[in-house]
């Protein structure tokens, strides 16, 4: 009933009808390809690679218009296809593309054209997309002056902010009614993602060949992206969006719960980072009564701790970090201490906080207060801690804005956040206290995706790449488009909108 009631709600406020071709929308289809038209011709004169996306965005619109398939179901479907890509192959996927346009921006293009039309109507915007727009805009003002000097570099070290398009598109074309098929395809994909990873480790391990159109394997095994999948998948499990009624939920749950602790052991003990963004899963349990849940998690951890603790297995890998349980709390103690843990974990923390520091020393305290060193420059290089000549940023994105957008960027960059978090979890308050569980479930799942991503973000570069910008823009759209509709879906405002079969009558007798 809730999901009726407010995918009508969406249908109606959002901007795009739920069974609305983009044929049916007059002049602003030709005026929008008249206009892509006139960018990508001075892109092509000025910045080649651009014109290339912008072009491959184009085919893939004009596909969508000759289709009579509503716009948002279409480009839903090419979204949750290239997250898919993303989640499982990362980076091997991130490089698919022609020259230096990759399957990310071609789907960013039509992103925005598919967020043109949806505009033809009137939507409901919030604060957040203020924000949003505010964010890229001073993104935009300290990329655009050194496009003659660093070209594409400039473009690609933006994507901080240019991927933030994402989140605006994705927040005024998902509707309500859009969330069931989301759940839906997540969950069809959970246990196979919870199968993969330690594959996916294996194959990255021994290598494999690139796909068609990239220059790096076609598997890329990141702990720190992988952490951040397990901490979503963890959530959906304890929120009880993974399984549906009926007889041997239990043993499901216990059976993707082992699944989830070993590729959590796999992930921990390569990347720190993984390791923390995955236990951000928990915070899940602020968002409902999921104790019974959460103990069939406790029961099947606690058994493979002390099985693991007795038997001491361990993977012997290439990597520098074999998988065991003594790797996993050595990377767990070099957190929190600078006495714990082997010389690798200690040198690599070193190396990171003293180039944290000297990006804190020429911005808070030096003469890039106010705006940074822009994009396009190599930070490595500029700040003096380029190792091995591939380094371009520190492993710490919130750092990597303060030190290309000065105090102004990073002060903003950490208000969107703070809101878009605050916001979520009243939202997610809101719904709890009127029994709309559904919507409950769906915003904790979001709040712990975008908090993981937080995490791992401060331990690595992932908003500056496509396979984690794209899915961190992504969940902040989604999250904005469900406070959206935790508002439209209200009590008060359903009885607002809503008349009721006796005001009706009401009326009619009236007259």
């Amino acid at each position: 009933m809730i999901a009726r009631v407010t995918g009508r709600l969406g249908a109606r406020g959002s901007g795009v009808g739920a069974r609305e071709s983009i044929s049916e929308r007059g002049w602003v289809v030709p005026a929008a390809f008249v206009l892509l038209a006139a960018v990508e011709g001075a892109a092509v004169a000025y910045v080649p690679a651009v014109g290339i996306g912008l072009a491959a965005g184009t085919f893939v619109m004009a596909a969508v218009v000759a289709s009579d398939q509503p716009a948002s179901r279409l480009f839903l479907g090419l979204l949750l296809a290239l997250l898919t890509g993303y989640m499982f192959l990362g980076r091997g996927l991130a490089h698919v593309g022609v020259g230096p346009a990759y399957v990310g921006d071609v789907v960013l293009v039509a992103a925005v054209l598919v967020l043109v039309f949806a505009l033809a109507r009137p939507a409901r915007f919030d604060v957040l997309h203020g924000l949003l727009i505010v964010y890229i805009l001073l993104g935009a003002a300290l990329t655009v002056p050194y496009l003659g000097a660093y070209g594409l570099d400039a473009l690609r070290d933006g994507v901080t902010w240019i991927y933030a398009l994402f989140a605006i598109a994705v927040s005024v074309i998902v509707l309500p009614a859009h969330f069931e098929r989301i759940t839906a395809w997540y969950r069809r994909i959970l246990p196979l993602f919870l199968l993969w990873v330690p594959l996916a480790y294996y194959l990255d391990q021994i290598g494999t060949p690139a796909l068609p159109g990239s220059d790096v394997s076609a598997v890329v095994f990141k702990g720190g992206d992988i952490g951040v999948h397990l901490a979503g998948v963890a959530a959906f499990i304890l929120l009880g969006l993974a399984t549906t009624p009926g007889a041997g939920g239990n043993l499901r749950q216990a059976l993707l719960w082992v699944l989830w602790l070993v590729d959590v052991a796999v992930a921990g003990a390569v990347n720190r980072g993984g390791l923390l963004a995955a236990s951000i899963a928990l915070v899940a349990v602020i968002f409902g009564r999921s104790s019974q849940r959460l103990m069939v998690l406790v029961l099947v951890g606690f058994s493979l701790l002390m099985g693991a603790a007795l038997i001491n297995p361990t993977v012997d890998t290439a990597a520098k970090r074999d998988i065991s349980l003594g790797q996993i709390v050595d990377n767990v103690g070099s957190i929190f201490s600078s006495s714990v843990g082997p010389d690798s974990l200690q040198g690599s923390k070193e190396f990171r906080l003293n180039w944290w520091g000297a990006i804190v020393d020429y911005t808070v305290n030096g003469p890039y207060f106010w705006t940074g060193k822009g994009f396009g420059i190599n930070l490595a290089d500029s700040d003096g801690f380029q190792t091995d000549g591939t380094l371009r940023a520190p492993h710490n994105s919130h750092m990597t804005i303060l030190a290309r957008e000065g105090v102004p960027g990073l002060i903003l960059w950490l208000a969107l956040q703070a809101i878009f978090g605050w916001r979520l979890l009243r939202a997610g308050y809101r719904a709890l206290s009127d029994g709309r569980i559904f919507l409950v479930q769906m915003i904790g799942w979001l709040f712990v995706y975008w908090l993981a991503a937080l995490v791992n973000m401060s331990f690595d570069v992932y908003l500056e790449s496509p396979q984690g910008g794209v899915w961190f823009w992504v969940t902040f759209g989604l999250g904005i488009a469900a406070i959206g509709a935790e508002v439209a879906s209200r009590p008060s405002e359903v009885a607002r909108r809503v008349p009721t079969q006796a005001g009706a009558q009401a009326q009619t007798s009236g007259a």
